[in-house]
């Protein structure tokens, strides 16, 4: 009788211990809430004295959506600069102030540049929309991501396709009735595919929304690759450094033009590389009809992106016009991901 009891209580020993530990559960841990299985971080960064640099960060899980509620404590930054050596002298930590964009008393400011080259013409015609299938779809999903702005949000829509034909439909504004206007007015076959020329357009009229009131972007949509611009690529680069403005990049390709990860293929690796190196983060659209799923998520990203700001030591900084580079870690839920921008020492 006794053996029994004693293997009794063993069965509920383990019953309890099993429940105990299914509570414990990593992907029901986290502000975000369950089912994060990685995570993926981007940002801008611009310094706005010797001692101190600021820009906008944007952290998602694995789909895609934001990661809410992260602290100055999931975060680290890192300046390094000069020749790499083991010395304390060529790195310095800094401190982290992290807020939500409302926090910050920030809202949103995005231009949207809208690709009508040739090939967007190409396919079914709703006789109805009097649209292009491929047209009807960018043009509302660029008319769900006005819906979904705030209030005090601002949005530009672009229109571009050929050198000769990139048209600010529509300056920043945050009259919601005059965007979704725009966004269905001039469709039209504007030829080739000045992509490049669209974007820094799109970059340069962002920077002009004030930098202490907006968290800036370019949302940048396209089918096709660059074929016709009057500048380098190298040039969105640069004035993407130069302002702090994140570009994000929307690729409507056919499987050809396709990888898993993207990147195999020139046009669409164009894409992922203009993302990743200005800040922000790259879609793929497997049909038009997926646009309005994917500007819903840019808009999340956005609406959810953080204010941050480092402060560095106020001794041992490198001298004026020495090239840093800040690396900054976000850890969150057992998962970490970095990314790292350079700028010039003031």
């Amino acid at each position: 009788m006794k053996n029994i009891w004693s293997m009794l209580l063993l069965v509920i020993t383990m019953i309890s211990l099993l429940v105990t530990v299914g509570g414990c559960s990593k992907d029901d841990d986290g502000p975000s809430g369950p089912g994060v299985s990685s995570i993926s971080a981007n940002g801008t960064l611009a310094p706005t004295s010797r001692t101190q640099a600021q820009g906008t960060m944007f952290v998602t899980d694995q789909d895609g959506n934001a990661i809410t509620g992260l602290t100055a404590a999931n975060i680290t930054a890192r300046m390094r600069w000069g020749t790499a050596k083991v010395t304390v002298a060529d790195s310095l930590t800094g401190a982290i102030i992290l807020q939500t964009l409302s926090q910050s008393g920030k809202s949103i400011a995005a231009a949207m540049t809208m690709d009508y080259s040739g090939s967007m013409y190409w396919g079914p015609y709703d006789s109805t929309a009097q649209r292009y299938l491929t047209i009807k779809n960018m043009e509302t999903a660029v008319k769900t991501f006005v819906t979904a702005m705030g209030t005090s949000d601002r949005a530009e829509i672009i229109k571009f396709g050929d050198l000769a034909r990139i048209n600010v439909i529509q300056p920043f504004t945050s009259d919601k009735a005059l965007l979704t206007r725009a966004a269905d007015t001039l469709s039209f076959d504007r030829g080739m595919t000045a992509l490049y020329s669209s974007i820094v357009r799109g970059v340069m009229d962002a920077s002009g929304q004030s930098s202490s009131s907006y968290a800036r972007a370019v949302i940048a949509f396209t089918d096709g690759g660059e074929n016709d611009s009057n500048v380098p690529r190298d040039s969105i680069f640069r004035a993407s450094r130069r302002h702090a403005i994140p570009v994000y990049t929307v690729g409507l390709f056919d499987s050809s033009y396709h990888s898993t990860p993207p990147g195999a293929y020139s046009s669409e690796r164009d894409l992922v590389e203009i993302a990743d190196s200005t800040g922000g983060f790259y879609f793929y659209a497997p049909n038009a009809a997926q646009l309005v799923q994917i500007y819903q998520r840019i808009s999340g990203q956005l609406s959810n992106a953080y204010a941050i700001t480092i402060n560095w030591p106020g001794t041992n900084l490198p001298p004026a016009g020495t090239v840093v580079s800040v690396t900054i870690t976000i850890s969150y839920s057992g998962f970490t991901s970095t990314f790292t921008r350079t700028y010039t020492m003031p």
